[in-house]
């Protein structure tokens, strides 16, 4: 199972030549039906621009094959299932809607998309074009950050964490909360990671944490 994971998290080569053109013909479609529960939550275009939703990542421009390894480790339940967030979404955002969640949690909801639907969804939202988050950011923080990122995080995100081709999502841009909370779960072993990563993150301070949040938040505005 988890070399399945690891061999996803590698292929900047073979995103290279399969992916790219699959993204080029998504770009021109239309969301895929099964994308609107993922709109409602990660924005239009899976682009979140909420700040009232800053636990929840935008998932456009994403590379195609980091997304359906996040369906896999989602339907492995090897990271936290998302099951308080997807209660708030029934009870804020469907709440009088004429739509539900199909579904209590990301592994549920994984489970439940088949292997082709997973694969349009991947192929969409890596078309897409990524977005970053509107907030503020504290310059001297961010170095500190910044030093932590060269030290623990470069060789795997490279560009300030804001390469699709690394396969290893995009850091860059995103919320501040959903930045410390994932690098939390990697601290604590909640959501998988190869072995080479958890020797970067087992480590980690909370002082470290915060500031790695601090340092990919700033660096939207001068990458995208």
């Amino acid at each position: 199972m988890f070399y399945l994971f690891y061999r996803f998290f590698f292929c900047p080569a073979l995103i290279l030549s399969v992916c790219l053109p699959l993204a080029g013909q998504a770009l021109a479609a239309e969301a895929p039906e099964t994308a609107d529960p993922c709109l409602e939550c990660h924005g239009d275009k899976g682009v979140n621009q909420d700040s009232g939703k800053d636990e929840i990542p935008t998932i456009a421009g994403a590379s195609a094959f980091y997304l359906e390894n996040q369906f896999l480790i989602f339907q492995k339940e090897a990271r936290p299932c998302a099951e308080e967030l997807f209660k708030e979404a029934k009870e804020e955002i469907f709440k009088g809607s004429d739509m539900d969640l199909p579904a209590e949690n990301h592994c549920k909801l994984a489970n439940d998309l088949s292997e082709e639907e997973q694969k349009k969804l991947a192929e969409y939202f890596a078309a897409q074009k990524f977005v970053p988050a509107d907030q503020a950011t504290d310059p001297g923080l961010a170095k500190t950050g910044g030093k932590v990122h060269k030290r623990r995080c470069d060789k795997c995100h490279a560009e300030g964490g804001s390469l699709a081709l690394d396969d290893a999502g995009i850091l860059a841009g995103q919320w501040k909360p959903y930045l410390v909370e994932q690098l939390r779960y990697f601290k604590e072993g909640k959501r998988f990671q190869p072995e080479k990563k958890k020797v970067k993150t087992k480590d980690l301070e909370e002082d470290d944490i915060q500031a790695l949040a601090e340092y990919y938040a700033s660096q939207g505005d001068k990458r995208f």
